[in-house]
């Protein structure tokens, strides 16, 4: 998880960062100083900074004990160089680690620390950092001098990220993981996800219990003893667990004791804490309304009239607190959307506000209007009350209707598998299902790995947290299914992962795997056709180390072979190039699409319609200064989205600005589909971070005729304010309009969220729904590409391309593609270009409005039988529009 505000992996205690000039508070944690109480490890002492320049590599793993074993090797002689390439996970490994000249004070300060009494030839300590386990090597200049293509930027993993003001950690994820690492666990815990949701369980009530010890009435003798700095501490420490529970009573009262003794003791940690107590109180005010467990309008910004809360007590106390911290900081702009929030949840924004912490609602207003969607999930029965986790949204069982299986990165929740009842609503048969002990899941992705036409799909494990066993569900094609990781071949080694793309990569009608790996290389699995596959990720050249966050594929350059691009958080992003032959070179630098050094979410599209694949790519800053930047339009510290259109000569130009997505969100879930049937991809983002600092409203981007994107958040509905993750877009009701469904829920229990089902209002476009069945290529055409040429009343003949793929990294939309074909729309011809048999088909005179499935092996179309089912609230809303709209005069 990325740090929060002030603090730096496990928050050195008492240590003071500066960014920019600008004091951001004391770093309160505890880590260092209560994880040696309650394990007898004791934290480093701080030392001076330096402002030296010396020549440096580094080696960065994920867990201390691997950590400690290359240190071992290092200390025995062994290569620096050549051990991180083979071991480290960090973007420098290529070059053996070297990371060029650093001055250190451009270094984060646990690193500057660490080097203050490393001699030239000399390696550091282990050093803890958020990406894992660092350990560097001072370079002596004469061995610097000789190494050739140091390292094209300097990595924002290692280095003080410039001005960007990084938001309070509030939510304990820190110390639960931290308590999780250092819990004795029993053997094959990883592989087995019962064991790992007891793992989970045991480690925080451990953890809890140890510091409620440590703090109890009983021991107040020892207490008094104690440095009153040790001891406010404590209590944060011990808050931080409760606040990762959602137990906000004793959350608060540990926040408020720790607070009483930096009042008394440590008035420069006062505003941090007023801060920490503001956020809590929300989130308890949040929670005690029932938010987040039946959220219906109250957590969609900007609010509407009626919605203000009916329990005010603790939105009250969050504005006492925010208002204090205000007053030493009037510029936060953190603290400001959160006092402003506060006051929305009394029903007085922005007229209540204070005029001068008041952010104008204009901000928010959409730049253009669309028709508002509905959020049905309670009355269609999708009711699910979740962590972060992924969603498909696909046909499971053949029978033309689109069922829904969301996941959840809580350990001990199972997979929920929503079958689709054919009148509007569903029930879960995940138990039928044989899913029942199939837990935890950060994200999720559907294939037809064994080209049966039953779809199966693989769970992927650990991001952000440690490497666990994936699970490959194959689909036995009667509403079950079986867990064949072991037998395929997939689940070892263990990598903690949460994005995954199938791609047919050498067009021999079989799905392979690319398996993006945050604790090492990535992996490439290949399908050998038996139900197994072949990992060929080092003869394929895929296996450079990094934080992988999103792999996506397409045939960027139209050769007829897949390409992938993997997005980095810790440095920069890859172009894998298909080379013909089962390898791949990296081609990011001549292409042009090296990302911001700080990637998530991405994918390919044709967002203007020129027939070759465009790439949008999100940065991710855990930062809500940066995003209240954007809504502002002041002038950003951290990079933007990224838009890059596709030259159509192997390279890509940046059109960010152009297109107007220079603007910095905190998008986790994000996908596109086409909110108003126009032909051209729009786009849904899910803001948020672990941290309960994080409310910002969910993004909606609208394509202005592959121009430029309009934000039309506040005049869609959409803006969820809590933790995005899973997007999917799918025409659920069968009515000719795709729906949006969000998987909502942060990641920790405390920040659980129900399911959003938005239902799209939107009519009076046409459109033509594509469902293609691979023969020779993959039965689910997953890389086939179709090319629409469309007349509309009054304009030029245009035209509209799909690759059929379920989308973005983080969600999936169904395999069947949904086009849009704008107002009076018709289709001229339809060509169809299937790459692993290399056959081009193309159809004339097809009427719109329908649903047709295309074979691979037929001349022919056929049409589908797919009658339309409303949602029931959004058929008795639609039908309330319709008579209001007949009794005006």
């Amino acid at each position: 998880m990325a740090q929060g505000r002030g603090f730096l992996g496990r928050r050195n205690l008492g240590t003071i960062r500066r960014t920019g000039g600008r004091l951001l508070g004391l770093m309160l944690c505890g880590s260092g100083l209560v994880w040696a109480l309650l394990y007898g490890q004791a934290a480093p002492p701080a030392a001076k900074e330096s402002t030296k320049e010396v020549a440096l590599r580094v080696i960065v793993v994920r867990t201390p004990e691997l950590a400690s074993q290359v240190l071992e090797r290092l200390t025995a002689g062994y290569d620096f160089a050549a051990l991180a390439k083979e071991k480290s996970i960090d973007p420098t490994a290529d070059s053996g680690g070297f990371m060029g000249r650093m001055d250190l004070a451009a270094l984060r300060p646990e690193l500057r620390d660490a080097l203050q009494r490393v001699a030239p030839g000399q390696l550091s300590p282990i050093t803890r950092i958020p990406s894992g386990y660092a350990i560097l090597k001072v370079i002596p200049e004469s061995e610097a001098e000789k190494i050739e293509n140091p390292p094209r930027t300097r990595l924002a993993a290692l280095t003080a990220y410039g001005s960007v003001l990084y938001s309070l950690s509030i939510s304990g994820v820190i110390d639960a993981l931290e308590a999780l690492r250092r819990f004795p666990k029993v053997s094959g815990w990883q592989q087995d996800p019962l064991l790992t949701c007891q793992m989970r369980t045991q480690s925080l009530a451990a953890a809890t219990e140890r510091l409620e010890k440590l703090l109890a009435p009983a021991n107040r003798e020892k207490l008094e003893q104690q440095k009153p700095l040790d001891l406010m501490q404590q209590h944060f420490a011990l808050a931080e667990l409760y606040c990762y529970a959602g137990n906000m009573d004793p959350a608060i009262e540990q926040y408020a004791e720790a607070y009483r003794i930096a009042s008394e003791k440590y008035p420069r940690a006062v505003p941090q804490l007023e801060f920490a107590l503001g956020v809590a109180s929300l989130h308890r005010s949040e929670m005690v309304n029932e938010v987040y467990r039946a959220p219906g309008e109250k957590c969609l910004f900007p609010m509407q009239p009626g919605n203000a809360y009916r329990k005010t007590a603790d939105s009250k106390k969050a504005i006492e607190y925010f208002s204090k911290y205000l007053e030493e900081k009037p510029q936060a702009l953190d603290a400001r959307w959160l006092l402003n929030l506060s006051y929305a949840t009394l029903g007085e924004y922005p007229d209540g506000v204070p005029a001068k912490y008041r952010i104008p609602l204009s901000a928010f207003g959409s730049k253009e209007s669309v028709s508002r969607f509905l959020d049905v999930a309670p009355s269609a029965g999708v009711d699910t009350f979740s962590m972060a986790g992924g969603v498909i949204v696909d046909d499971f069982e053949n029978n033309g209707r689109l069922d829904i299986l969301t996941s959840s990165m809580d350990m001990c929740q199972p997979l929920r598998y929503f079958h689709n009842n054919g009148d509007g609503t569903f029930t879960d048969r995940a138990r039928e299902a044989g899913l029942a002990k199939q837990l935890g899941g950060l994200n999720i992705i559907q294939t037809d790995y064994n080209n049966d036409g039953c779809l199966d799909f693989l769970v992927l494990r650990g991001g952000w947290e440690l490497p666990l066993r994936p699970s490959l569900m194959k689909n036995n094609c009667d509403g079950t299914f079986t867990d064949v990781t072991v037998a395929s071949g997939i689940g070892e080694p263990l990598v903690a992962s949460q994005t995954a793309v199938w791609a047919d990569i050498n067009n021999d009608g079989r799905l392979d795997l690319f398996l993006g790996n945050e604790s090492g290389g990535n992996e490439l699995f290949l399908n050998k056709g038996d139900g197994t596959f072949e990992n060929i990720s080092h003869s394929a050249g895929i296996d450079k180390p990094g934080l992988t966050k999103g792999v996506v594929a397409a045939d960027y350059d139209n050769d007829g072979y897949v390409d992938f691009y993997v997005t980095n958080y810790l440095g920069e992003n890859r172009l894998y190039h298909n080379n013909h032959d089962n390898t791949f070179t990296d081609v990011a630098a001549q292409a042009g699409v090296l990302g911001t050094g700080s990637s998530f979410a991405a994918w390919f599209f044709d967002y203007d319609n020129c027939g070759w694949p465009d790439l949008f790519v999100n940065s991710y800053f855990t930062s809500v200064d940066e995003s209240m930047r954007t809504y502002l339009g002041l002038p950003h510290n951290a990079g933007t989205l990224k838009l890059y259109k596709n030259r159509g000569d192997g390279t890509f130009r940046d059109v960010t600005v152009e297109a107007g997505l220079d603007k910095v969100f905190m998008p986790m879930g994000a996908n596109f589909g086409d909110i108003d049937n126009d032909g051209f991809l729009d786009i849904y983002l899910g803001n948020g971070n672990p941290s309960y600092v994080s409310l910002l409203p969910h993004v909606l981007l609208r394509n202005h005729e592959g121009k430029y994107f309009a934000d039309v958040t506040a005049s869609s509905g959409t803006g969820e304010l809590h933790k995005g993750h899973g997007v999917a877009f799918a025409d659920i009701e069968r009515r000719g309009y795709e729906d949006i469904v969000t998987e909502t829920g942060g990641a920790v229990p405390g920040d659980r969220h129900a399911l959003r089902l938005f239902a799209n209002t939107a009519d009076g476009n046409d459109w033509i729904n594509l469902k293609l069945v691979g023969i020779k290529s993959n039965r689910p055409a997953i890389g086939a590409r179709i090319k629409l040429t469309v007349e509309n009343e009054g304009k030029t003949t245009r035209s509209i391309y799909r690759t059929v793929g379920s989308g973005g990294s983080f969600g999936a939309s169904p395999f069947e593609q949904h086009v849009g074909l704008g107002k009076s729309g018709r289709i001229l011809s339809m060509e169809i270009f299937w790459p692993s048999s290399g056959t081009r088909q193309v159809f004339t005179d097809l009427a719109k409005n329908q649903f047709l499935e295309i074979r691979e092996d037929r001349t022919e179309v056929k049409r589908l039988e797919r009658p339309t089912v409303p949602f029931p609230r959004a058929a008795s809303q639609r039908q309330a529009g319709n008579n209001a709209s007949q009794a005006r005069p």
